[in-house]
């Protein structure tokens, strides 16, 4: 997987620092909720299912959002083009992708790297607690 370069922070200042991007290993159940966190549960996803890109051919996670989890994936959007975000679901870290431009629709897809595996784990992972696993 590709992981963004972290800068540490230790000592006494790192309490007052604002963490504007996810660390590979961030915990998606701390509280409060950082903006940089798209907090998903089953309700918030219809379908989860592997695809390829159109123009790179490589393994992709295509998601259909409900209405619920499009409203929340479209707050997280806000200001983001670039950065990376948390993909949370059911408190647990999926992902770390970069959000290359706003999705307006109720789909996205998370690409960059990743596995055949990788991206059927996380399909696996996410249709698992979904209503509707067979896809549109």
């Amino acid at each position: 997987m590709i992981w963004a370069a972290l800068l540490l922070i230790t000592g006494s200042e790192a309490p007052d620092v604002e963490v504007d991007e996810p660390s590979y290993e961030h915990d998606c159940s701390a509280q409060p909720k950082q903006d940089f966190e798209l907090r998903l549960v089953a309700s918030d996803i219809h379908y989860a299912g592997v695809g390829f890109g159109s123009h790179s051919n490589e393994p992709v996670l295509n998601i259909e959002f409900s209405e619920t989890g499009y409203d929340k994936f479209a707050a997280v959007q806000k200001g983001r083009i670039g950065k990376r975000f948390a993909l949370c679901f059911e408190d647990k870290l999926l992902s770390t992708p970069v959000l290359n431009e706003y999705i307006y629709g109720r789909t996205a897809q998370v690409s960059g790297g990743y596995t055949i595996e990788e991206i059927t784990e996380l399909q696996t992972r996410m249709n698992k607690y979904t209503e509707t696993p067979e896809g549109p």
